[in-house]
């Protein structure tokens, strides 16, 4: 049953190597290339500049995150759960060197979550996909049955690249699930991890545009 641990946590694992490029290739990029449409979902009109650090954070009152910069709203007793505090929150920042987790939250049993984190992509959001998906079928080799996959969801009216993963051991399933999002320079992703797909579903669909 342990090993199944290693793709609850891959929420975390990724979010705190987030600040990581997608791939080693050249960080410069054309004009041409960077007019490329991407294919992340714009949940809010494009910018020509990022945001501050500080919208990027977002903003907590109870239970609900707000992330205006992303236009997403997301309440956790809507799901039952409980939003993990500002404190601990810096703390598991401090103990992953990283501060691009932004949001997290948990049921009472710790068997489902939701986080949502920065990322910084210098390059390809695809080839970023394409590693998150190498990495969690790596991870979980041997564990068991693994499927990782990408593919496009509808979020909050808008087309998003996802990963959905599903893995089976010792008789049990767990599902884990990414969502990136998109505004002006600024990437984010939304992580669930659940042992119920319907959780998974019931978890996005808990998310609501913040303004």
């Amino acid at each position: 049953m342990k090993k199944n641990f290693k793709l609850i946590m891959v929420g975390v694992i990724v979010l705190s190597a987030l600040s990581m490029t997608a791939c080693k290739g050249n960080k410069t990029e054309s004009k041409a290339e960077s007019k490329t449409e991407s294919p992340v979902a714009n949940t809010v009109e494009s910018t020509a500049e990022s945001a501050s650090s500080e919208d990027l954070n977002g903003t907590y009152d109870g239970s609900v995150y707000i992330n205006k910069v992303f236009n997403i709203k997301f309440d956790a007793k809507t799901v039952n759960m409980e939003m993990v505090s500002t404190e601990d929150l810096s703390d598991m920042q401090k103990k992953t060197h990283d501060d691009t987790l932004k949001m997290y939250a948990h049921d009472t049993a710790n068997s489902s979550s939701v986080l949502f984190g920065l990322v910084n992509i210098t390059s390809d959001l695809k080839a970023y996909i394409d590693g998150n998906i190498a990495r969690i079928n790596k991870d979980n080799e041997g564990t068991g049955d693994i499927k990782a996959e990408s593919t496009t969801i509808k979020f909050l009216g808008k087309d998003a690249p996802c990963i959905n993963a599903k893995l089976t051991a010792n008789g049990v399933t767990q599902y884990h699930t990414q969502v990136f999002l998109e505004s002006g320079k600024d990437v984010s992703v939304i992580v669930i991890n659940a042992k119920d797909e319907k959780v998974i579903k019931d978890c996005l669909n808990a998310f609501t545009k913040a303004q």
